[in-house]
């Protein structure tokens, strides 16, 4: 076994010569033929080994098991306690997930903290089937059904080629010793029923069921690759744009994608395959459909759809005060000065210049909402603020971030893009509000 185990360690690179790895060692049979066939090797290996304290005097018995063994292999040993229950009732997550969380944490604190390089874990065969087959009891994509890798960033599972009972018969003819999880036992736990009740009946359909599933594996793995592939070419329709990203909806309509590849496109955005589904439909229907993630959220407009960070509207109006030289809006610092008329007016909409007399303060700024409207300079009485922005073609995305500076209610200055004509500078105007950014 140990050739075999050379072997898969070459074929699949995990290992480079002086590399040091941590192995996460809990004491049973798996761990331990790990332990043994790296030490067989002459790998140069720590042992990192969690207590979770959730089976008493049992747990604390695994522990010494390990640290024993660790001592006399003189191998360097690392343990770790747990308060378990107090994280899954804090989280509000199972007992396995819980104890996953903690021991992945604490597993890259080590390899930061002692310069270790990777991470070797035990799963092997019928562990990589039971994640198939959980996560196709869950749902899932092409990368669900081809198991785990022999390599996934700096994990590696040298075992993973290799059956139970391989391993359970090595472990007897090398007189391995090892502990039993009395938790093993029960069916309560997902993986055990599967192992239990499940697996058995493939393998009696299918005396060679390991083996097909294996061949399954390697076929899938291409099939992501290839898939990969694509989607990296879609990547292309994404472009950056002022305030986030978007892409054609024509793009993507004649593309033919379905909402599968959607959705892997943008899952950097946080996007689901439910939400692609809807996302797909709304391509062809009217615009103005918004789609939130946790993280992004997904505007469609007129031609595109746009892509920004998922920030709700949550600006509290403020007021600036007569004589307040300067005030903050959205990460911009504006200078307030009081002129006389002697001016040269700047017509960069970033700036307002205002006739000083006309306005009641204090004034106010305040975020946009349905309903408001004033009259535009340059333009022949009053117009809706929603009509106004629709012929500044501002994106739905942007809408959002419309600020408004106000006096006594009216609308004065759409900052950053028109003032009011009733507040123009005029040839009466005998003093001048300027508001520029710095």
């Amino acid at each position: 076994m140990l050739n075999r185990f050379l072997s898969f360690i070459k074929k699949h690179a995990l290992n480079s010569e002086g590399e040091k790895w941590l192995l996460a060692v809990s004491g049973g049979m798996d761990s331990m033929v790990l332990l043994n066939l790296c030490h067989q090797a002459g790998f140069n290996i720590s042992v990192a080994h969690c207590n979770f304290n959730l089976r008493g005097e049992e747990s604390d018995a695994d522990a010494q098991f390990v640290k024993d063994t660790c001592s006399r292999l003189k191998i360097p040993y690392f343990e770790k306690h747990f308060d378990t229950k107090s994280y899954v009732s804090a989280q509000g997550i199972s007992t396995q997930m819980a104890a996953r969380d903690l021991r992945y944490a604490w597993f890259n604190e080590l390899l930061k903290e002692q310069n270790l390089d990777k991470l070797a874990v035990a799963h092997h065969a019928q562990d990589n089937l039971e994640t198939v087959l959980l996560n196709l009891a869950r749902g899932t994509s092409i990368s669900g059904l081809r198991g785990m890798l022999p390599k996934s960033k700096n994990i590696v599972r040298p075992l993973l080629g290799f059956e139970r009972d391989e391993i359970e018969n090595f472990a007897k003819q090398e007189n391995i010793e090892w502990r039993e999880d009395s938790s093993n036992a029960s069916d309560n736990y997902k993986r055990n029923y599967l192992r239990h009740q499940v697996i058995p009946l493939f393998t009696q359909l299918n005396k060679g069921f390991y083996s097909t599933f294996e061949n399954t594996l390697e076929k899938n793995l291409e099939v992501e690759k290839v898939f990969q592939e694509k989607i990296n070419v879609l990547k292309s329709y994404i472009e950056k744009v002022e305030g986030g990203y978007r892409f054609s909806k024509d793009q993507i309509i004649q593309s033919g994608i379905g909402a599968f590849q959607l959705s892997e496109l943008l899952k950097p955005f946080g996007l689901n395959y439910e939400q692609s589904k809807e996302l797909l439909l709304a391509l062809e229907g009217i615009s103005g459909k918004i789609f939130t993630t946790n993280s992004h959220q997904f505007t469609v407009d007129r031609a595109y759809v746009f892509i920004t960070l998922h920030q709700p509207n949550k600006l509290e109006s403020f007021l600036i005060e007569e004589g307040q030289g300067q005030f903050s809006l959205s990460g911009q610092t504006y200078k307030v000065e009081r002129l006389n008329n002697n001016i040269e007016v700047d017509r960069n909409s970033a700036k307002a210049f205002l006739d000083f007399n006309k306005l009641t303060f204090p004034l106010e700024v305040r975020a946009w909402k349905e309903g408001d409207h004033f009259f535009p300079l340059g333009m022949k009485g009053k117009k809706k603020l929603s009509d106004f922005m629709i012929d500044q073609k501002i994106p739905l995305n942007l809408k959002d971030q419309i600020r408004v500076l106000t006096s006594e209610g009216n609308i004065v200055w759409v900052i950053g893009y028109r003032i009011d004509n009733r507040y123009k500078i005029t040839e009466q105007t005998k003093e001048v509000l300027s508001i520029s950014p710095y």
